[in-house]
């Protein structure tokens, strides 16, 4: 029996920060799914914006400046942004956000279909917040998207009014093969205006004529209508509900669903029956690696190791030593699918973290480094104890606070440390990542120093004498080696080089706009390396030789910028992997704080693609991860996170959220979280953890047959 499948568009109304559910949130397009007529509405991405409106740039930003503005490539200069000066950035060819930049909000959403069956979403723009923008007067925004995961943002569609827009619509007329926008005036009245091509119209600066409504006509009468009423979900201001299909309705689930984990197996083992003595005995003990299969909701799979039962493993051993194992029988092993649940938090106020699996001259060790944000304070907590802290375990869980992990602490640089330019650097100790680079261990990071009388543009400075965040930069520090190859000890500070500013290629600083720069992470592709972190409020990348990692080998790009109000005139913390032949940039934004959330931004691996060029990459419209209920609780602006891997070779993703009680906010705290892969490719930063492993599946056996003569 075929389900009949309806999509419902919605904003809402905003209900607080500590709900993830601010205006920025709000005020964008929401989706909810219904099977069948009489079901209950199932909001998508947890009732969370799903089409966010893309920041305008302003007219005095050039072509060049705009490069990386790219979920507003297709805009137009646009008539109802007040002129205003461009800043300083633009002469550098890139974009300051939120000064070059407006962002947006919008209201009103309605989906609808275009002739070719893409989806399309007309609504009202406004600023960001939610008021007026002077574009209700005479325009609405339009976007399509083939399947609602993506969205093409086409700018407005003008109209020969100034009398109002409101909760405009649009649908396709077969009959007459036209698209009719229809929306309400101020005085109260209904308007119409046609198209042959409502997506040419939009951003081409040419207005619609306009007509007072008559009427629906015969054609369009059955075609999708504004909605009101109670839909059973929390806050909403309904837009309207469209029929789609089963194919349509399992991509949108697929994406903004629940995944779970709906069984496990392990596949069955064989031993030969020729093996005799040890030989026998290590191949069955061997089997103690075999891995669990996890199958999920959505079709996607995944494996996980197993603690098997060394009773049995040891008992099939012997047998097989012993040659009574013969040719035809078979044992059985059970076993628990191995899950590590981490501590929450993993580390009290250590901010920006990052853990790093290594091998110390042969022996597997885990670290872990991080911003100390005590009582967030992270430019000089402590009373002027600056510190960089520095864990070292065997084992993940071994890093954590509830494991005397903080007890364990190193400090490899505290206040007053001096880099190779002999300046004390007496603050921040921003975002230490351990890297390898040119066969090192490294640490990239941002100290800062103090300040000085005068900021640069002349006026006091009122960090003078005192650790100024805008004096920081990206500096970088390499463990020590023998000269037989093999690594000092990371565990003492005198075995790390002195710390050393990164430098263009000419030598200059890398942001002479702000000085500032931050954040800096490595990524590796087609034969050629970059670094990229964050200046000017967004995400820059250049290449460099690792065998002189303190120096650029090309000049600086600007290729992240925040477009949406989720992001808020800030794109930071960079951290990237590669999976399945795509590079996965992860970013946060909207300052530091419980609005904090994580954004994305991918490229194609491994095909010499250059990942200086902005059009390289392809931006998510909405944060890959953000404030959430994770396994029962609130874990409010989560981000700045960096991929690792465990002890079995799973990826792991370390982040910080922020430690907010009762109104006050305390700082940030490390979490460590299992990264799940979805079907279509996409990274599950919030999988809970029986949705990870359900507890039904959590036992597993395996099958040990004797096979051969």
């Amino acid at each position: 029996m075929s389900v009949n499948y309806s999509l419902l568009c919605y904003t809402r109304e905003a209900t607080g920060r500590e709900e993830a559910n601010n205006e920025d949130i709000a005020y964008s397009m929401h989706l909810a799914l219904r099977s069948g007529d009489d079901a209950e509405w199932q909001p998508l991405n947890e009732n969370y914006g799903i089409f966010f409106a893309a920041g305008v740039p302003i007219a005095a930003a050039t072509a060049e400046s705009r490069r990386a503005c790219t979920a507003a490539a297709r805009f137009a200069d646009d008539p109802f942004d007040a002129p205003r000066p461009a800043t300083d950035a633009v002469a550098h060819g890139v974009v300051m956000p939120g000064m070059d930049i407006t962002l947006k909000s919008l209201k009103n959403p309605f989906l609808f279909r275009l002739a070719d069956g893409r989806f399309a979403v007309a609504a009202t723009r406004t600023a960001r917040g939610g008021d007026p923008d002077g574009s209700e007067r005479s325009a609405f925004l339009l976007a399509v998207s083939k399947d609602l995961t993506a969205f093409d943002q086409l700018g407005l569609v003008l109209l020969r009014t100034v009398g109002g827009v409101n909760r405009p619509s649009v649908v396709f007329d077969a009959e007459n093969g036209r698209y009719v926008v229809s929306w309400t005036g101020d005085d109260g009245k209904t308007y119409n205006a046609w198209t042959a091509d409502i997506v040419a119209v939009a951003g081409s600066g040419k207005p619609l004529d306009v007509a007072e409504s008559t009427g629906s006509t015969k054609s369009t009468e059955s075609l999708p209508q504004r909605q009101s009423g109670d839909f059973g979900i929390p806050n909403a201001v309904i837009g309207n509900s469209i029929a789609i299909s089963e194919a349509e309705a399992e991509r949108l689930m697929e994406r903004f669903g629940r995944i779970r984990n709906t069984g496990a197996s392990v596949p069955a083992q064989r031993v030969a029956a020729g093996l005799h003595g040890e030989d026998a005995r290590n191949a069955v003990m061997a089997l103690a690696k075999t891995r669990a299969e996890l199958s999920y909701s959505d079709g996607s799979q995944a494996t996980r190791a197993v603690d098997w039962n060394t009773d049995q493993l040891e008992a099939i051993a012997q047998e097989a030593a012993e040659g009574t194992f013969k040719a035809g029988q078979t044992r059985t092993v059970e076993g628990v699918v191995r899950q590590t649940v981490y501590p929450v938090p993993f580390a009290v106020e250590r901010a920006d973290p990052s853990v790093f699996a290594w091998n110390f001259n042969g022996k597997p060790m885990f670290m872990f480094i991080a911003t100390d944000d005590t009582d967030g304070n992270c430019v000089d907590p402590n009373d002027g104890r600056t510190h960089m802290p520095l864990r070292v375990a065997d084992s993940i869980e071994a890093l954590s606070d509830a494991a005397g992990g903080r007890a364990e602490e190193i400090d490899l640089l505290k206040c007053g440390d001096l880099n190779t330019e002999g300046r004390p650097m007496t603050g921040c100790f921003w975002a230490p990542e351990l890297h390898v680079i040119g066969g090192k261990l490294s640490i990239l990071f941002m100290p800062c120093f103090d300040g000085s009388t005068d900021n640069p543009d002349g006026t006091p400075n009122d960090r003078a004498g005192k650790p100024d965040m805008w004096t920081g930069s990206c500096h970088i520090m390499q463990l020590k080696q023998h000269s037989d190859g093999t690594d000092f000890d990371p565990r003492v500070p005198e075995n790390w080089t002195t710390p050393e500013p990164i430098l263009d290629p000419d030598g200059e600083m890398l942001n002479p706009i702000q000085r500032i720069s931050l954040d800096m992470t490595v990524l590796h592709d087609s034969g050629r390396w970059y670094y990229a972190w964050q200046q000017v409020g967004s995400i820059w990348i250049a290449s460099f030789d690792p065998s002189h990692p303190a120096k650029l080998t090309s000049k600086p790009k600007q290729i992240v910028v925040p477009e949406f109000a989720w992001d808020n005139m800030i794109a930071e913390g960079p951290n990237a992997i590669v999976h399945d032949g795509t590079i996965f940039l992860i970013y946060s934004g909207s300052l530091v704080g419980i609005d904090y959330t994580t954004g994305l931004v991918t490229a194609p691996a491994g095909q010499g693609v250059d990942l200086t060029d902005a059009g390289a990459w392809t931006k998510l419209d909405y944060p890959l991860q953000k404030s959430g209920m994770y396994n029962g609780r609130w874990q409010l602006g989560t981000g700045h996170g960096m991929w690792s891997h465990d002890e079995d070779g799973n990826l792991i993703y370390v982040f910080h959220n922020a430690e907010y009680e009762n109104g006050r906010y305390g700082g940030r705290d490390a979490q460590v979280r299992r990264v799940h892969w979805s079907k279509e490719g996409m990274p599950i930063l919030d999988m809970q953890t029986a949705e990870e492993l359900g507890p039904d599946y959590a036992g597993v056996t395996m099958e040990v047959g004797c096979e051969g003569d």
